[in-house]
């Protein structure tokens, strides 16, 4: 059985994956570094400008915090990808090259 995810689970987890120090993301947010600390252990939540812009710094949306606070299904089950397969494709398109989430740089076609 899959382990439900938790929002301040997802923030550690997004944090980390961009490469974030909790007081990196606080200075992003304006709040101090105790409360990232807090959200991330689950000890409360941010209030509605907060989340907003937590939203913004971790380039996820408010209503996908929303889904995870209450507990129903995200549109997109890896969060830490926020880009669609045809948003990719556009991209490369156009010469781009896009480091997939595998962390694999798929080789320009030519």
């Amino acid at each position: 059985m899959e382990e439900k995810t938790t929002l301040g689970r997802f923030i550690a987890s997004r944090r980390k994956y961009m490469g974030l120090t909790q007081e990196e993301l606080a200075e992003k947010i304006g709040v101090s570094k105790s409360a990232i600390a807090k959200w991330e252990t689950d000890g409360g939540l941010p209030d509605r400008d907060n989340l907003k812009s937590l939203s913004d710094a971790l380039h996820t949306t408010a209503d996908d915090l929303h889904r995870i606070i209450r507990g129903t299904d995200t549109k997109n089950k890896d969060l830490r990808v926020n880009i669609t397969p045809d948003v990719i494709a556009a991209l490369e398109s156009y010469g781009y090259r896009v480091i997939r989430p595998e962390g694999k740089i798929e080789e320009d076609a030519q």
